[in-house]
């Protein structure tokens, strides 16, 4: 028989006080979810408190988690993946509206005592509840994140989130899928208390025992809200008047159609529903009243969670846990956490590198042969910690600490002593080779080496080394502190115990990694650089560089891919350009026009001037460069190429050269091209991916538009041989 998940304890030790404690720890699993038999429990449990309160033993209730950092992850995601039409999602939400109503309606007053993560349904239970205590542990947050997978808040949290923190705030919330450490929950009202983490439950206890009566009454606790999100917008008087709530829910709106254009629906149906619930929003409405507002919501939540973008997206959150769950390697490789980094090389790419190791508490040593190049590692990563200490991520004095952890050297002291050293030198191989060569000896024979290269063989590299096995590749992309991807590269001699070592070290400092195999680009600069030139290309063929832009943010990149061109540098993808022509031929021949610029002494963001100009320091005002047709000598106009065809020549080669990458076993499935050009490019998540976005165009489909553009221009769009096989037999990328 399977262990229950709750368990029910008296725990008052106070005459006259009868105090129930229930703790949720699910056997068998890592956290807390309410999956269909936990919600079946629960009822259960529920039933009980029901029939202790009719018979007036319990003064209240304290809910909290066995699971140490988990309070509740919310549900389990397979019951929504699960559900194949509206309906059956509707269905889905109901039932835990019912449950959490009955809850709501206790008796007694509920209390959440959160330790750890309280996510979705976690967050809708304590919504549910009485009053919610946090803990000040840095593991206690709370959120309702369903917008990640495409969905919203189906467990009554676009009803009851609105009442306890003003609806701008709530819409912050459910908006953006944040989640608030205790102090800041307390700020914004959502939380009643934020105890210390030592002695937590107990000092619960007192608490309960101290606000009982007036828990009992129902008078409001938890501060009136302070902070409000959406533009500024803050809880206050004019959300209670109808024009006040009509302008708070327009701005909303307009925010999340200047972030998404419009590709994820799920902000939008969750403004809707804010919408035709909120004119009650600051009552704890009840009855026939919270029926039809817990219906409103599950008609939402059912009719995203039927969306081909929530499958997509909770396609991905799957793929991610399943890199968590990995070593990257099929061997059992044990490792233990790094607490002690370096980096040889210290420009910008350097300093970002450092910087994301102090970020994690890694002692560490960042060494370079000049002083002033140290000085701008320095500035590199100061300047990322002074952002989140202006933001109050960092107060002064972690600030202050976390910088002291990187150590600026001009020789190797300390680095016989470190666990792994990523080089970042200049992009040469000849420098890179005489740099490992000199770094192998100060070193243990422990220690692992990787290179941070983003195009050169990590096996040429090992050639100069006494033990190539101890050695990888390690790409980070830049910026390093805002890209999630990294990849661990195996070179020819790079053994198993390297491999899981760095992918194992590149999520302790929190990305998401994926083992590629040593070829010219890797994986993502490989699929990325035909993307980019032939961007180039349309504007050769008269192709409006605004234009070409527009039509690729409308398909769902994050950035256009002209601007994209300058953020990367243009001088930069002009290299990658040549490297990745030399190692695949004529399908890579890259367009004349970006040797064009980088002569006229154009180079991106870097230097101010390239596809556009740069008006401010931080590079986010442009303005088309009105120099650069000249330079290019060309009249392009709007409309020249149809938008479609932008697209399918951007898009169309990316996927080409994935069959050709999957063929070679550059990775080794579908699943990693996906998540390597969402995390490693931006590729539109709700798309599911590039070879998801393949398998719903057809392979057939896909052949046939790449012959049509090999007749107009040549090698570049030659299907790939696995291609052509996937279209005769009908195949797609993904088999599920």
């Amino acid at each position: 028989m399977t262990a229950p998940a709750f368990r029910i304890e008296n725990v008052s030790a106070q005459a006259g006080f009868k105090l129930l404690e229930i703790t949720f720890d699910l056997p068998g699993e890592k956290v807390n979810k309410f999956s269909a038999a936990v919600i079946a429990e629960f009822e259960s449990v529920v039933a009980e408190l029901e029939k202790r309160g009719q018979a007036a033993e319990v003064d209240a209730v304290i809910f909290r988690s066995g699971k140490p950092g988990n309070f509740i992850a919310g549900a389990d995601i397979n019951m929504i993946a699960a559900t194949q039409t509206a309906e059956e999602a509707y269905t889905l939400s109901r039932k835990g509206h019912k449950l959490l109503d009955r809850w709501e309606d206790l008796p007694f007053p509920t209390i959440v005592a959160i330790n750890g993560t309280a996510m979705g349904g976690g967050c809708e239970l304590s919504l549910a509840s009485s009053a919610i205590i946090m803990s000040t542990d840095a593991s206690a947050r709370i959120g309702l994140p369903e917008v990640n997978i495409g969905v919203i808040p189906g467990m009554g949290g676009c009803v009851r989130l609105p009442r306890k923190v003003g609806l701008a705030g709530a819409l912050d919330l459910i908006l953006t899928g944040k989640t608030l450490t205790g102090d800041r929950a307390l700020k914004a009202g959502l939380a009643e208390a934020n105890l210390a983490k030592e002695n937590f439950d107990s000092a619960a206890r007192v608490w309960v025992k101290q606000n009982l009566e007036k828990l009992k009454s129902g008078d409001r606790i938890a501060r009136e809200p302070k902070l409000g999100g959406m533009g500024g917008l803050v809880g206050s008087a004019m959300e209670k008047t109808p024009f006040g709530r009509a302008f708070i829910l327009r701005k909303a709106r307009e925010t999340v159609m200047s972030k998404t254009r419009g590709q994820y629906p799920a902000p939008l149906e969750a403004i809707q529903v804010l919408s035709d619930t909120g004119a009650r929003y600051a009552e704890k409405i009840r009855g026939q009243a919270r029926e039809e507002a817990m219906d409103r919501e599950a008609r939402g939540f059912g009719k995203m969670a039927a969306t081909s973008i929530s499958k997509n997206l909770i396609r991905i959150f799957f793929l991610t846990e399943g890199v968590k769950k990995s070593k990257g390697v099929a061997s059992e490789i044990k490792t233990t956490k790094v607490t002690s980094a370096a980096v040889l090389g210290a420009g910008v790419m350097g300093g970002g590198i450092a910087q994301l190791y102090a970020e994690k508490g890694i002692s560490t040593r960042m060494k370079d042969i000049s002083a002033k190049a140290l000085t701008l590692g320095m500035q590199s990563a100061q300047k990322i910690f002074y952002r989140s200490l202006q933001k109050r991520k960092l107060t002064p004095r972690s600030y202050q600490q976390k910088l002291n952890l990187i150590a600026p050297v001009l020789d190797y002291s300390g680095f016989g002593s470190v666990e792994i050293v990523v080089e970042a030198v200049l992009e040469k191989m000849d420098v890179k080779k005489a740099v490992i060569k000199e770094l192998e000896g100060e070193v243990h024979d422990e220690c692992v080496i990787a290179s941070n290269t983003s195009s050169l063989s990590i096996s040429e590299m090992q050639s100069v080394m006494k033990k190539p096995e101890r050695f990888g590749g390690m790409h980070f992309f830049n910026p390093v502190h805002r890209m999630p991807l990294v990849e661990v590269i195996r070179g020819e001699k790079s053994n198993d115990e390297t491999v899981s070592r760095i992918f194992q070290f590149a999520k302790q400092l929190g990305k998401m990694p994926i083992v590629v195999k040593d070829r010219p680009g890797f994986l993502v600069n490989r699929l990325l650089m035909p993307y980019l030139n032939e961007a180039t290309w349309l504007l050769q063929d008269g192709g409006d560089i605004e234009e070409i832009d527009e039509t690729l943010l409308d398909f769902g990149m994050p950035m256009g891919p002209m601007e994209l061109i300058d953020e990367v540098g243009v001088d930069v993808g002009e290299k990658v350009a040549h490297i990745l022509h030399e190692g695949f031929g004529d399908r890579m021949q890259p367009a004349p026009f970006n040797s064009k610029i980088v002569g006229a002494g154009r180079l991106g963001k870097k230097n101010g001037k390239g596809m556009y100009q740069y008006l401010d320091s931080s590079g986010k005002k442009k303005e088309l460069n009105p120099e650069i047709y000249g330079i290019l000598g060309i009249s392009p106009s709007r409309g020249k190429i149809s938008r479609e065809e932008m697209v399918d020549r951007c898009i169309l080669p990316m996927i080409n050269e994935a069959a050709r990458c999957l063929d070679e076993k550059i990775v080794e499935s579908a699943n990693e091209v996906d998540l390597g050009m969402i995390m490693g490019t931006g590729f539109p998540p709700f798309r599911g991916g590039l070879l998801r976005y393949a398998d719903s165009l057809g392979a057939k489909t896909i052949v046939e538009k790449l012959k049509k553009y090999q007749a107009r221009f040549g090698a570049r769009y030659e299907p790939a041989p696995a291609l052509i096989r996937m279209a005769e037999k009908g195949e797609t990328f993904h088999r599920d």
